[in-house]
């Protein structure tokens, strides 16, 4: 850091003694005297800097950047000191037996004597503007590097667009990141190795940066969006000195215009109003607008959960933040965005930080400094007593003494840094408030539920090309206590293993590698089901070289879609036989070497149709079919027309031909192997948009398990799906909420969406998808909280998921139920004896079979009664015994209706 100041200081000179020798040389034409530099204050008075970085003086009015340090010098009474970052007063400080902190994001601004008292007493979040003065801003984590400094905007995690990342050796071995960038490896505060984009001197193909990350130091990641790329690119060599500052205090000042205070009307926000539906969006929030609610509003916003809000209670501070359509509190508000306005609300409003309001400007200033850290320790303190005591009151299955030691630890730490904070110590202090927030932060995953029958499914696309490599992914799995692999096996019209089906072959990137075998033996190892991920029709490789003639064809005649980034994405057309034949032949191969947990469908229908001017399925092949149904050529028709809905269940009803036939193959091809499957939950659109009728499916009984792919920014959304999966699903078969990870959820929202599936009936819940599950570091999070226990798979073909859900109903009765005082001991006992007559009736690990099933069936009536007459139960125990049980019925019911089927 030292370097850079030094830097800077010189730079400072230079100008400094540039703009006196021009004032001396006093020759006609000479260059003017630079301005005095001047504050502006928010009631409109100018007031002159005598001193910029130099030692103070009596009666004068100065201002230190990080030109002069990190800290001002000691001041006594008569002088006063204020924190300005991001042109807002952040803190005040009167007591300078320390001297006072410079942030990297602003300066400090000193007065004395009559100088102060012509300042006047400014106020926290007080607007200051700087004129012709030079403030250097520097973001709270940098690195410097042939003189420029560079802004981190990521630690540990995925390269964005734009975006600067730091690597370090606790993230991996190296930074698995694309060839769009360029990456400096950096031991010993010098630049060991530059990765820059680059090409295969053979193939010509693009090569990843993947920079190995040195057990010493670290690898800065610059993807070629950013700026900082065009000005570092070619210039950086090894040798060059680096340095690194992670540990800079936070002084921030988020400002941000707001469109609407407690909108009501259209005249009160014509932005949250629908102009085509002529009704308001949900709570009056339009697109990219901030609005502020006050409990005069109502009892909540209102909104929809395509935005982001923080809770402020009635002392101006954030207290939570996450979510939509949130309670406002009494005497606070809730400040709630959509789009830009919920980006920056999502990075400025930390609990903790210190609202202001200005009506006359219609503008939100948030506050955070380190102090704030001790307000938001105080604030999370008291949400997690209260929660801990809500999770007592419900009877939650939650670790009640790690959480409380948990909560004394962080009492602890929240007084050692208010001691720091208040002596103006800072060595240190970053670190002790990271892990004070940490140890927070501990607490809210650890108060939630971890059941031990669940579906914890995640869905990966190998890459891998030695044993070593599936070993080590295999080990991280396992450790999230995740149990089930939808591995990718059949993808852009290559598989995973050698094949020997013609027109296929197994994609190159392994180089011979059998990669799904090793994921098949070391997963049996580790007690991990491998399911099958395969993509039917949605393809690419040999078989679109060698048979364009067996691609779909668009209404305008594309070959192909239209895909992310302008890509094309190429499409067997179902309706042909050759097409289903090369598909089948792939999949029997399959069936027949190995020995999977599931067929896993994913693009089981049509590519989306949009708004139909280049829907698909209009070869000459699918066009003579329906013209034999019809007499009409579809090319010829429109939405609207009289065979228009005919149509499109006309290509609806091809994929349910093709899945027919799937199921039919692969229950002879492999007796026993199930059929799961990945769908869009947009269940009454699909069989239109995308020609998936996903009920079809679940009526014909073809599906042990429907993952609804719901990858959203709100639980809300997943509770919906959720409830049309279950209904489609009608009990035929178990039900996933699929979510997505590589959407960038908080690890709030990603917990919270795991929970709420869970609550709500879901059977389980899969991530999208690996890479972005362990690049964004969610693991942690989980296995502290919703993924804590080790889980076994629902399943009706075996006892032993059934056996285990009623041993943990067992279990709970003794540690959580009865010491919480939610049922006494004798009706425990009862309840007890009826669920060992149950488990003996299934024993651990044993086939289920028809007559296990009846009498289990039986006993789990048992215990309904049983519980139904237990006087001493209380309301909160009771509904949660019922929840257990209802998922055992369904486990059981699930088993009557698959052997019917037989």
């Amino acid at each position: 850091m030292n370097r850079l100041f030094r830097t800077l200081t010189l730079v400072m000179v230079m100008v400094l003694l540039f703009a006196g020798a021009a004032s001396a040389a006093g020759t006609e034409g000479a260059a003017q005297p630079l301005a005095a530099p001047q504050i502006v204050l928010e009631d409109g008075r100018t007031l002159t800097v005598a001193a910029v970085d130099q030692e103070r003086q009596n009666d004068q009015l100065a201002v230190y950047t990080r030109n002069y340090g990190e800290k001002t010098k000691p001041f006594a009474s008569g002088t006063v000191e204020y924190i300005v970052a991001d042109g807002a007063v952040v803190v005040k400080s009167a007591e300078g037996s320390q001297g006072t902190f410079i942030p990297t994001t602003g300066y400090v601004l000193s007065a004395s004597g009559t100088a102060a008292a012509a300042l006047g007493d400014l106020a926290i979040g007080a607007l200051v503007e700087t004129r012709d003065l030079n403030i250097p801003v520097l973001p709270s984590k940098y690195f410097t590097v042939q003189g420029v400094a560079v802004g981190i905007d990521r630690v540990d995690g995925p390269r964005g667009a734009g975006e600067v990342v730091l690597y370090q050796p606790a993230y991996g071995p190296s930074t698995r990141q694309n060839a769009w960038g360029m990456e400096l490896a950096v031991s010993g505060g010098k630049v060991t190795k530059v990765t820059d984009v680059r090409t295969d001197s053979n193939t010509g193909a693009y090569l990843d940066n993947d920079t190995p990350i040195p057990a010493d130091g670290y690898v800065v990641s610059i993807q070629s969006g950013s700026s900082f790329y065009d000005r570092l690119t070619g210039k950086v060599a090894v040798g060059d000195p680096v340095e690194l500052v992670t540990d800079s205090l936070i002084y921030s000042a988020g400002k941000m215009t707001y469109d609407a205070f407690n909108p009501k009307t259209r005249e009160d926000n014509p932005g949250g109003w629908d102009d085509v539906g002529n009704t308001p969006y949900p709570g009056m929030r339009g697109t990219d607008q901030l609005i502020v609610y006050d409990s005069s509003y109502g009892a909540s916003t209102g909104t929809n959960p395509w935005g982001f809000e923080a809770v402020v209670n009635d002392r101006g501070f954030v207290i939570a933040s996450g979510g939509n359509d949130n309670a406002i509190p009494a005497g606070g508000y809730v400040l709630s965005g959509h789009g830009a306005k919920n980006t920056w609300l999502t990075k400025n409003a930390l609990v903790g930080a210190k609202v202001r309001i200005d009506k006359v400007n219609k503008q939100v200033l948030l506050i955070f400094t380190p102090e704030s850290y001790l307000d938001r320790a105080t604030i999370s303190v008291d949400n997690a007593e209260k929660a801990l005591q809500t999770s007592r009151s419900q009877f939650l299955d939650v670790p009640y003494k790690q959480i409380e030691q948990k909560i004394a630890e962080a009492k602890t730490l929240r007084d050692q840094a208010k001691t720091a904070i208040e002596s103006g110590a800072t060595g240190g202090l970053f670190a002790l408030l990271n892990k004070l927030d940490q140890s927070i932060s501990d607490t809210h995953f650890m108060n939630f539920e971890s059941r031990k029958v669940d579906n914890r499914g995640l869905w990966l696309r190998p890459k891998e090309t030695n044993l070593a490599q599936v070993r080590e992914h295999l080990d991280r799995i396992q450790a999230t206590n995740i149990n089930s692999i939808y591995l990718e096996t059949w993808w852009d019209g290559y598989t995973i293993y050698p094949t020997k089906v013609q027109d296929s072959a197994q994609n190159p990137i392994y180089q011979g590698f059998d990669v799904l075998k090793a994921y098949l033996d070391e997963g049996k190892k580790r007690g991990i089901e491998i399911h099958a991920w395969v993509e039917n029709f949605f393809a690419g490789g040999p078989v679109v070289e060698r048979h364009p003639d067996w691609l779909l064809i668009s209404r305008k005649g594309d070959n192909y879609e239209v895909g992310t980034n302008g890509a094309k994405w190429y499409w067997l057309n179902p309706a042909l036989p050759q097409a289903r034949d090369f598909v089948s032949a792939v999949y029997k191969e399959l069936l027949q070497k190995y020995d999977v947990d599931s067929l896993h469908l994913d693009y089981a229908r049509y590519p989306g149709s949009g708004d139909y001017t280049n829907d698909f399925g209009y070869d000459a092949y699918t066009r003579d079919l329906f013209k034999k149904q019809a007499a009409v050529d579809p090319l010829e028709l429109h939405p609207g027309d009289a065979h228009w809905d005919e149509w499109l269940q006309f290509r609806a009803d091809i994929i349910n031909s093709w899945v027919d036939r799937l199921v039919s193959e692969a229950r002879k091809t492999a007796p026993g192997i199930i059929v799961t499957a990945a769908v869009w939950p947009n269940y009454d659109e699909a069989p239109k948009s995308h020609a998936q009728q996903t009920k079809y499916w679940t009526d014909h009984n073809y599906i042990h398990n429907l993952f609804h792919m719901s990858y959203v920014p709100d639980a809300t959304i997943i509770v919906q799906d959720l409830k049309s999966s279950l209904a489609v699903a009608n009990g035929r078969a178990f039900v996933t909420s699929g979510i997505g990870t590589f959407i960038d959820l908080t690890k709030t929202e990603l917990v919270r969406q795991i929970d709420e599936a869970v609550k709500n009936g879901a059977d389980g819940t899969a991530l999208f998808e690996f890479e972005s599950l362990y690049d964004y570091g969610y693991d942690r999070e989980l296995t502290l909280g919703v993924y804590r226990n080790k889980a076994v798979m629902p399943d009706y073909r075996t006892t032993k998921p059934l056996y285990t859900l009623l041993a943990d109903m067992a279990r709970k009765i003794d540690e959580v139920y009865v010491p919480l005082g939610g049922m006494n001991a004798m009706d425990a006992a009862e309840l007890k004896k009826d669920l060992n007559n149950a488990m003996n009736v299934l024993q651990p690990d044993k086939k289920f079979n028809h007559g296990i099933a009846t009498s289990a069936k039986q006993k789990l009536g048992k215990l309904e009664q049983t519980l139904a007459g237990a006087k001493s139960v209380q309301t909160e125990a009771a509904n949660r015994i019922r929840f257990d049980l209802n998922f055992a019925g369904r486990i059981v019911d699930l088993y009557f209706v698959k052997e019917g089927e037989k």
